[in-house]
């Protein structure tokens, strides 16, 4: 697999919705870890229990502060931590949707020419349904076949998209579980693998394993 120049300005957008989601403080504050560790320069700060109309103005700002850059930009990683809805809906504090494809256009190659052939990482943390997943007995066959806890998604699409990796962290439909104590499950086994890891390996094959 080819790898990715990481070696620029590595740009990095979190939001994380704190209203009615107990542990929410323990995800920001891994990923504020994260960042630090990796390297991520964070422009716009964090967007903390924002409603959804001071989101949509929060990511405007941090794409225009990429496109702006002086400096050669390596990547960027976008994430999103909130109650999530079917049909690929996210809300804000407030309730107010915001639908993920119009959050992932906003980095298109039209969009954010400062990304084109740049990695565009997406991690969304949210319910994508109301279904609950029980869980089957470790039966070889059957586990090889259910593997979407976490659902990577590599788009590929050129011109005007390419280079997405979108990550979430339930599959479509389902429930995404949060500890009160600890966070968010896929936080934190992200957490674990790329302490572990670093960037010495694809990104597909880091979220692979955290899965």
């Amino acid at each position: 697999q080819d790898k990715y120049d990481m070696s620029k300005n590595r740009m990095a957008f979190l939001m994380c919705v704190t209203t009615r989601r107990p542990g929410a403080e323990k995800d920001i504050k891994i990923m504020n870890t994260w960042f630090d560790q990796f390297q991520f320069e964070t422009p716009s700060g964090q967007c903390i229990d924002p409603n959804g109309q001071e989101w949509n103005l929060a990511l405007e700002e941090f794409r225009d502060q990429i496109n702006q850059s002086k400096d050669e930009v390596s990547c960027c990683l976008i994430v999103l931590m909130s109650h999530g809805r079917s049909h690929g809906l996210i809300q804000g504090k407030d309730g107010v949707t915001v639908d993920l494809d119009d959050v992932f256009a906003l980095f298109n190659n039209i969009q954010c020419p400062k990304l084109q052939e740049k990695p565009k990482i997406f991690i969304i943390q949210a319910c994508r349904g109301g279904k609950e997943d029980h869980g089957v007995e470790e039966i070889e066959q059957v586990f090889e076949e259910a593997d979407c806890t976490y659902n990577l998604i590599a788009i590929r699409r050129l011109p005007t998209a390419s280079d997405y990796y979108v990550v979430y962290s339930t599959q479509k439909g389902y429930v995404s579980l949060r500890n009160r104590k600890k966070g968010s499950r896929m936080i934190e086994a992200m957490d674990e693998v790329f302490s572990e890891h670093g960037m010495k390996r694809h990104i597909g094959d880091l979220f692979t394993e955290v899965s």
